[in-house]
């Protein structure tokens, strides 16, 4: 039977590992030598299917030697989902689902239920979704829900672990994918949840600092063009005596007849100087 609630049971190895009282203070390390996003999503996908592996392995009915996959979905505003995963039928798998809004993960995404487990025989919830698990190879899977309610603010957290002023909109998921239509027990999806938890606080922490460094990487950017400009202007005034806004006007000018932008018009005014474009040294 297809599970869709809180299974009970001991507590899990990620639980005790975090803390008895649930301890906020054990994190999964997403963000050193991670240097994109999809860096850190791939780290977590690998944690994920350690935990869970090892879980099913300690079970009563231990399943050494059956294959799990995970696969990660991260949706942000104004940007297209971010999935990446331990394989392809996994990834595969989740853009699917994400594209036909039918299946587990779409399920938890949209807060029904934090888990749900699909086992493909006798599981007529999602026809179509069903079809696809079974060309990819799949005979279950485990859908779980990461709560990102503090993305972008980790300042604080209030009720049921949510931030203060976080990102409402930005959400995330973990999908695990086994061979075995019965690969998921209650102690196996305990722990997916204890891990998820652990999961959470890690991802909201990685989202922070890429969040942090692009905003760093758009200042300096803005800052080498502003200073680019300000040169460009400076040497326009020196040749035509004018003001600073005269100077300004005449690249504006420029830009608009030759459809480029002010930024590229300076560089090539600097880049004609006899000694070259000066460098900007922000940061020293």
């Amino acid at each position: 039977m297809p599970h869709s609630t809180t299974p009970a049971g001991p507590a899990s190895k990620a639980a005790q590992a975090a803390g008895s009282d649930g301890s906020q203070a054990m994190l999964l390390d997403l963000v050193t030598g991670a240097n994109s996003l999809t860096d850190s999503l791939d780290r977590l996908a690998a944690a994920a299917v350690r935990s869970v592996a090892g879980a099913q392995q300690a079970g009563p009915i231990q399943s050494a030697g059956t294959r799990i996959e995970c696969a990660v979905v991260l949706t942000q505003p104004r940007r297209s989902p971010a999935i990446t995963g331990t394989s392809r039928d996994a990834e595969r798998m989740m853009a699917w689902e994400q594209q036909a809004a039918e299946g587990p993960t779409s399920e938890v995404l949209a807060g029904g239920h934090p888990v749900a487990v699909l086992q493909r025989h006798g599981d007529f919830r999602w026809p179509r979704y069903c079809s696809e698990l079974q060309v990819a190879g799949f005979g279950s899977v485990l859908g779980v829900r990461l709560r990102l309610d503090g993305a972008g603010d980790a300042a604080g957290s209030g009720p049921d672990g949510e931030a203060p002023g976080g990102d409402a909109e930005t959400h995330a998921a973990l999908a695990f994918f086994a061979p075995d239509s019965k690969a998921f027990p209650l102690q196996v999806i305990a722990e997916a949840r204890a891990f998820a938890g652990l999961a959470s606080r890690s991802l909201r922490m990685a989202l922070d600092l890429h969040t942090a460094r692009s905003m760093a990487s758009d200042l300096r950017s803005a800052l080498d063009s502003r200073t680019s400009i300000n040169v460009a202007c400076g040497v326009i005034m020196a040749q035509n005596r004018c003001s600073y806004h005269e100077a300004f006007s005449i690249l504006a000018k420029a830009s608009s007849h030759r459809n480029i932008k002010v930024r590229r018009i300076a560089e090539d005014i600097l880049e004609r100087l006899p000694e070259g474009p000066p460098q900007s040294h922000f940061g020293h």
